[in-house]
């Protein structure tokens, strides 16, 4: 460091001869403004030029203080008329405060902006958003002041040789006593920084305790600056630059000097002096440094030594406690001269973090060049070299100084090459002690370097020319201009980097260098990396090394290619390499390559490639391969040729779907349509679909053409083709009604297997479409279809929880093993839920599937007839079991006391041995009673509770039972056990009330299913002879009456002759069955709306007589049982259906039709027969 006077002003005071002492300067904080206290003005100077901007008068004092606030919108002025000025940045006064002493001192707080005032005793605070100032007395004269860094402390220095610390409202902390007055103070971070008159230095921390020695400056300061790790210090003798420790850097004799101030960037200062003259200074630093490879050494602080890594960013720091003049940096020994002694250094870890001191030198010697080998350390001093430590010295005169020194190694032995003022290189052994001139350039020499293997010396002179020669030959081989430095790539030889003229060149070999800008110049390069120095900085800066291995690519020198490119080159760079080398079949470099490119397809094609190479298969087949996957088609197909491989050509044309140029590769041998066919592959495969399927039509494949149509959705397309399609070709349309379906046009592909006669299919097509109706239709014009129509119907029903229709659709598509299974299960779930109206449901439709069974299958007849009857009963009992057991478990029963009794008497005449599963006889004993009970029938009550007792009672009833069989024990009432006993109308005699026969005439009982009371209705059969269909007609014949008229004379014949009544007649106790045999007269006779007959085919019909005619019967149209009318109508109203079979007016007569009806095209609305319908509890 060293520092340049740039002006100086003697500062006169207003027409006088003698000069103003100038007290107190202080820069702006953007170092635009230098203000300067001188007598009782304040001037402003510009600190470039030391011009004067503005002269300020407002004090009647000599000025003591000025100083700028860090915010830059203000300063501050104290002068010895006991006032504070506050101006402006514009040189503006804006406030005013006065001590009532002198002003000797001022400080802004870096942080709050706060003015610390300081007159001979006492010191305030001011700040801009205070109105009040707020004063302290001290006991002793002020002389300096300071705030710490972070605004908390404020020393303050005394005459009297005390420090005060406060803190920033005023309190004393600490206090501090020297032997000597304080005439400057000032915070280093958080070091407080003291002088005294005895040229001392100390330093204490924020505790007022002493860190460090004294040290002696040589100076009683009266001003003190902290730039950094700099301190610059004024007073009586001059001014110096000390470290911030106290060494001395630089010093200055002047008289007396009042105040030293730096600019905000440090590259000058300003001095004051008590005889008026204001000094400007230049700072200029020198750059103190030294490199090995990647090892950088430089000078910081002026003391300190810090060794960096250039390569890994890490450094390492070495404090001297003195100035460092000079560094040597070489292998893993470092070299720094010091004014009085040289200290050697060694790295003593592999990482270069860890140096300890080998060797100290006793030298006091002024040098130019400090140089360390590995074994010895030089010092050049003009045109001497000088060798340091040796036991017997040594030294070497050159014929002109020495400009430049380069250690390094040229036969494997050490040497030194020193570059001259006379363009002389000289080559020192200094082992040896041997010297030599190594070649002669044209100009003086300003830098050089060798390359990695010693072949090759560039050299640069003053002239800014770089010239390489040859070694050991000194034959020059090429001469780059404007070049101020040189660096050889320590990793590689020819690759040579050049800075000058705000350039950066790279150059490869011969070839034409690379250049891009940078300020600076080159000191080293290594690997991808180049060292640069930038004024005082290096700068470890990445640099492209692309057009070098493009340039070793372009001559076909793959491994100089990769050798460059392993320094650091992109991803696309490797892949370029590897692509150019494997054109050229240089596999090796190709694969590593690859390798750093990650690049897996090429590998595994060189790992290919390289296998039919070593197979023996050609060459220029192979690097056709290669050219063809670079896509250099043309150049492939003429290395195809050129060993007569048609073939070869026209697969890649074909690949490449260049069906022109595939055309001049066909050969004789070669079809046309196999050619179309690929072109048509091709056209699929780019998705164009419609032009693929015209080149399958030319080339005659329909299968693939309507494969393609379908997959893209070309409808029009293939319904046109289905409809031009011929008849006669069976397979096409097949495979076009295939293709519609796939493209999901049912109804064409309908229509297409419709003219194929493939009514399977049709129906299939109608079921995934939804189209039921449609598909039951064609199921009863073609049996065929049953199983592919009512199998999926079935499936949905039970996926949409219908199991009832499920059943039914199982039983029409002949799944009938499945259809039993299925309505067992209901049958089951029902019972367990007790739902027994939905088991007699459930039970009357097997049974009717079992008639069903029968009429159609004469093998299984009597089998299904017999379950018939079986479900046909318990279906029966369920019904009537559901009206008991609702009376029983629920509190309030809908239905009249003898209707309840009728149905539980109902179910104990067709009980046969055990009860079904679900039937409780307690139930319907407790049910018997409780209604004959209320209908006064006493004795069956009694009767009932004594059947009960022989059970056992559930507890939840046994209180019930108990009061019930209290109140029929004690009842005297009379018994109506006749009006609770069944008429037989056959015999006009009440029959037992669990008789299901008359046990006098044998005539069943026949029962309403709606109240299960016995109808008035009495079977009869034809006289034998006498047809179904004969009786029928004879009923339905109504007999004439006949008419005499007056004077006519009529032969008469006696009615009374076979006309008796048969149904009136005196029963035959020999006959069992209790049935009416009527002749044809009889049958004539019968009034056929008192007729009933219930036609359940296979099995017989049944005839009945209404032995009441006022009171109706008639029949349900589906499962043809008895009803009163007026009942039936009632449950038709109420329920919606027949309360037996669940029949509804509005349903079709057949089943078939009934589960066709049930489902429309989205198949979301129930079977009219499902107990799902709202009627009855839902199915589970």
């Amino acid at each position: 460091m060293r520092t340049v006077p740039k002006w100086v002003n003697k500062i006169h005071e207003a027409d006088k001869i003698e000069c103003s002492s100038v007290q107190t300067i202080c820069f702006s904080p953007d170092g635009t403004q230098l203000i300067v206290g001188a007598g009782e003005k304040i001037m402003i100077y510009d600190p470039k030029e030391g011009a004067l901007v503005q002269l300020l008068q407002a004090h009647k004092g000599p000025v003591h203080a000025v100083d700028y606030c860090k915010d830059g919108k203000k300063f501050a002025s104290g002068s010895a008329d006991k006032n504070v000025i506050i101006w402006n940045s514009k040189m503006e006064g804006i406030l005013k405060y006065s001590h009532s002493e002198a002003i000797q001192c001022l400080a802004y707080n870096p942080v709050t902006y706060h003015l610390a005032s300081c007159a001979l005793s006492d010191f305030a605070f001011w700040s801009a958003d205070v109105k009040a100032v707020q004063k302290f007395k001290l006991s002793g004269r002020i002389t300096s002041c300071a705030w710490s860094w972070n605004g908390q402390y404020l020393a303050i220095g005394l005459a009297s040789g005390v420090v005060s610390l406060r803190d920033k409202v005023g309190e004393e902390l600490q206090k501090i006593e020297r032997d000597a007055a304080v005439w400057a103070v000032a915070f280093s971070k958080s070091t407080l920084l003291v002088t005294d008159w005895n040229e001392t230095l100390s330093f204490y921390d924020i505790l007022g305790q002493q860190v460090g020695k004294d040290k002696n400056i040589g100076l009683a300061a009266l001003s003190i600056s902290v730039v950094g790790a700099l301190l610059l210090v004024g007073g009586i003798g001059g001014w110096s630059v000390l470290t911030s420790e106290g060494t001395l850097i630089v010093n200055t004799e002047l008289e007396w000097v009042w105040s030293i101030a730096p600019s905000p960037t440090f590259n000058s200062l300003a001095v004051a002096c008590q005889d008026g003259s204001l000094w400007c200074y230049q700072v200029v630093f020198n750059t103190v440094h030294g490199l090995y490879r990647d090892k950088y050494a430089y000078r910081e602080n002026m003391t300190d030594v810090i060794i960096q890594h250039l390569s890994s960013g890490n450094k390492v720091r070495i404090k001297c406690h003195d100035k460092v003049q000079k560094i040597a940096i070489y292998k893993q020994k470092l070299a720094v001269q010091l004014p009085e002694r040289v200290l050697i250094y060694e790295q003593t870890d592999n990482d270069g973090l860890m140096y300890r001191v080998r060797d100290k030198l006793v030298q006091k010697a002024e040098c130019s060049l400090l140089v360390a080998t590995s074994q010895t350390l030089l010092l050049c001093q003009d045109t001497k070299l000088v060798l340091l430590g040796a036991h017997v010295p040594k030294s070497w005169e050159m014929p002109a100084p020495i400009r430049y020194v380069k250690v390094t190694t040229l036969y494997f032995q050490e040497v030194l090459l020193l570059g001259l003022l006379n363009g002389q290189i000289h080559q020192v052994e200094v082992d040896t002690g041997n010297s030599k001139v190594l070649l002669q350039t044209p100009s003086s020499v300003r830098c050089l370097d060798v390359n990695a293997s010693r072949t090759r010396l560039a050299v640069v002179d003053e002239t800014s020319a770089c010239r390489v020669y040859a070694l050991p030959t000194a034959e020059l081989l090429f001469t780059e201009e404007n070049i101020s430095s040189v660096s050889y790539n320590l990793w590689f030889d020819d690759l040579l980097c050049l800075s000058g003229g705000d350039l950066l060149s790279i150059k490869a070999s011969n070839f034409p260098a690379a250049t891009q800008p940078l300020n600076g110049s080159v000191v080293g390069f290594q690997g991808g990396r180049v060292f640069c120095l930038q004024s005082n900085s290096m700068q470890s800066i990445n640099v492209p090394l692309s057009h070098a291995v493009h340039q070793y690519v372009q001559q076909k020198m793959f491994n100089e290619a990769y050798a460059v490119a392993c320094l650091g080159v992109t991803a696309l760079d490797w892949e370029r390499l590897g692509t150019a080398a494997l054109e050229e079949l240089s596999f090796e470099v190709a694969k590593k390559a690859f390798q750093r490119s990650e690049n897996i397809m090429f590998l595994t094609l060189i790992d290919h490639l390289q296998e039919r190479l070593d197979a023996g298969e050609r060459r220029a087949v192979i690097i056709g391969d290669v050219l063809a996957y670079r896509g250099r088609y043309a150049d492939a197909a003429r290395s195809y040729q050129s060993i007569v491989r048609d073939d070869k050509a026209l697969d890649m044309y074909v690949d490449l779907r260049m069906f022109g140029k595939a055309q001049e590769f066909v050969g004789e041998g070669e079809s046309l349509t196999a050619l179309t066919r690929r072109k048509a592959e091709w056209a699929r495969r780019v998705n164009e679909p419609r032009a693929a399927a015209e080149m399958y039509l030319a080339a005659g494949d329909v299968k693939r053409a309507a494969t393609i149509l379908a997959e893209s959705g070309k409808r029009d397309m293939l319904i046109e083709l289905a409809r031009k399609m011929d008849k006669g070709s069976s397979e096409s349309l097949r495979h076009l009604a295939d293709a519609l379906v796939t493209a999901g046009e049912y109804p064409t592909a309908g229509d297409v297997y419709a003219r194929l006669g493939d009514y399977r299919k049709v129906a299939q097509l109608a079921v995934s479409s939804g189209e039921w109706s449609r598909a039951f239709a064609l199921a009863r014009e073609h049996p065929e279809c049953k199983h592919d129509v009512y199998l999926p119907y079935a499936h949905r029903m039970a996926q949409e929880n219908k199991f009832v229709e499920a059943q039914k659709a199982y039983y029409m598509a002949g799944e009938t093993a499945t259809a039993e299974r299925v309505l067992s299960v209901l049958v089951k779930n029902a019972i367990s839920e007790e739902r027994f109206s939905d088991s007699g449901y459930l039970h009357h439709l097997l049974a009717a599937q079992c008639l069903e069974t029968a009429a159609d299958n004469q093998s299984e007849r009597a089998t299904s007839l017999h379950r018939y009857a079986h479900n046909d009963r318990l279906a029966r009992v369920y019904h009537a079991y559901d009206a008991v057991h609702r009376c029983v478990h629920e509190p309030f029963a809908l239905s009249q006391p003898d209707a309840l009794l009728n149905a539980a008497r109902y179910v104990l005449a067709a009980l046969e041995g055990e009860p079904p599963p679900g039937v409780s006889m307690f139930c319907l004993y407790l049910c018997m009673a409780k209604q004959a009970k209320i209908l006064n029938a006493n004795f069956l009550a009694r009767k009932m509770l004594d059947k009960i007792l022989a059970l056992q009672i559930p507890q939840k009833f046994q209180e019930s039972v108990e009061l019930l069989m209290l109140k029929s024990g004690g009842s005297s009432g009379g018994d109506s056990e006749e009006e609770v006993s069944p008429l037989c109308w056959r015999c006009r005699r009440h029959a037992p009330p669990l008789a299901a026969r008359c046990p006098r005439c044998g005539h069943a009982l026949v029962h309403s299913l709606a109240t299960h009371e016995v109808l008035p209705l009495v079977q009869f059969v034809p006289a034998e002879g006498i047809s179904y269909e004969e009786a029928l007609r004879l009923i339905e014949r109504m007999p004439l009456e006949e008419k005499s008229e007056e004077h006519s004379e009529i032969l008469t014949i006696n009615h009374d002759i076979d006309t008796a009544d048969p149904f009136l007649d005196k029963i035959d106790e020999d006959d069992e069955s209790g049935v009416v045999v009527c002749s044809r007269q009889a049958l004539l006779q019968l009034s056929p709306a008192a007729v009933l007959v219930v036609d359940k085919r296979p099995l017989a019909p049944l005839f009945y007589r209404n032995m009441l005619p006022e009171l109706p019967v008639t029949t349900c149209d589906s499962c043809n049982n008895l009803f009163y009318m007026e009942d039936y109508e009632i449950q038709l109203v109420t329920k919606g259906h027949c309360g037996f079979c669940r029949y509804s007016i509005e349903e079709d007569k057949s089943r078939e039709s009934s589960i066709h009806d049930s489902s429309n095209n989205d198949s979301n609305e129930s079977t009219p027969n499902s107990p799902s319908n709202g009627h009855n509890m839902p199915w589970r």
